[in-house]
């Protein structure tokens, strides 16, 4: 570790940085230029931070953290989503994560960022716990499944025990249906002030500069929007996307925003209408608002054998004097966890 350097790295070595992603993650897509230019350097929220680790005049490993809006105890900052952490094959084993992680969080906090929310894999929990992140909670998947046949295969049941457990247990109200929509629902905004007065929770502010970001602006654009209206004011927004997941193929449900849960349950009628997937699926904090809403409008928490693997949700003090995170409520979506 002592042959290379620690350094912060700029749009100017997109290329390197890629290359470092494609090595490690043959399947990220932000071996893209595109991508890095969409999520890392065209950020509407600042400028992305990226740390790298430059070996001999290469660079092998790399770690960035990504700018987002937060409400942090009702009170409105920037935050860093850490994404993408990768050494390249060629010096992994070398112990360099918690160092490249450290030097990141360092940065990010003298570059204005209170925490840094990060995701860890099992296998990077102990180097990001060693750089200084505090595990919060473990996520939870909650499904809803639409398939006899899914269900018989998951959980090793005949299929007409599934069908007849399916429908007790998994029911679609269909006395208030949403709309699947073209793209961000009008109104955003005003329905994100609403749920944040509610909820008074911590976490990523989704208003209508995230959802434009976060989905609208993604190159690949695969998502798929959905609203509730009462009186042509906007009750509810979802985002899906249909991925293979859980032994099937499922409707990831990205964001929930609902005023009620009649909304709730009709953003959840319009995803599943006519989806042709096996069921539906959300990440949760248990207990969280939206954890309430996904359990009204017909989830359940999937057990955790058939989970693909854990999920951790933690916060990085990046300076010191930053407040304790444990002392706040948090939430999550799907969203924040960089599945793109």
């Amino acid at each position: 570790m002592n042959e290379g350097i620690f350094r912060e790295a700029g749009h100017e070595e997109d290329a390197a940085i890629r290359a470092v992603l494609a090595d490690a993650f043959p399947d990220n897509p932000k071996s893209r230029p595109e991508m890095t230019a969409w999520q890392y350097w065209d950020n509407p929220f600042g400028g992305s931070r990226t740390v790298v680790y430059e070996d001999e005049g290469r660079v092998v490993a790399v770690y960035t953290g990504v700018p987002v809006p937060v409400l942090l105890g009702g009170r409105r900052d920037l935050a860093a989503l850490g994404i993408d952490a990768a050494v390249a094959r060629s010096h992994q084993g070398r112990r360099l994560f918690s160092p490249l992680s450290r030097a990141l969080y360092d940065d990010l906090g003298r570059h204005g960022m209170t925490y840094t929310l990060a995701y860890p894999s099992t296998a990077s929990y102990k180097g990001i716990t060693r750089a200084g992140w505090k595990e919060l909670a473990r996520l939870r998947v909650n499904v809803l499944a639409l398939s006899d046949e899914w269900m018989a295969r998951r959980f090793h049941v005949p299929r007409l025990a599934a069908r007849v457990g399916r429908a007790v247990a998994f029911r679609v109200s269909r006395r208030s249906v949403g709309e699947r929509c073209e793209g961000v629902p009008s109104g955003v905004d005003e329905l994100w002030e609403r749920c944040a007065a509610r909820d008074r929770e911590s976490g990523v502010i989704r208003d209508a500069a995230w959802w434009a970001w976060r989905y609208a602006r993604n190159p690949d654009r695969p998502y798929q929007y959905y609203e509730t209206r009462s009186a042509g004011r906007l009750t509810g927004a979802a985002v899906t996307r249909k991925v293979d997941a859980f032994g099937g193929r499922f409707a990831y449900v990205l964001e929930l925003l609902a005023a009620d849960a009649a909304a709730a349950r009709g953003l959840v009628g319009a995803v599943v209408d006519g989806a042709q997937v096996d069921g539906a699926a959300m990440v949760t904090l248990a207990g969280s608002a939206v954890d309430r809403l996904s359990r009204t409008a017909g989830f359940h928490r999937l057990p955790r054998r058939l989970e693909p693997h854990p999920q951790y949700f933690g916060v990085v003090p990046n300076a010191l004097g930053a407040p304790d995170p444990t002392l706040l409520t948090w939430s999550v979506a799907w969203g924040d966890l960089d599945h793109l």
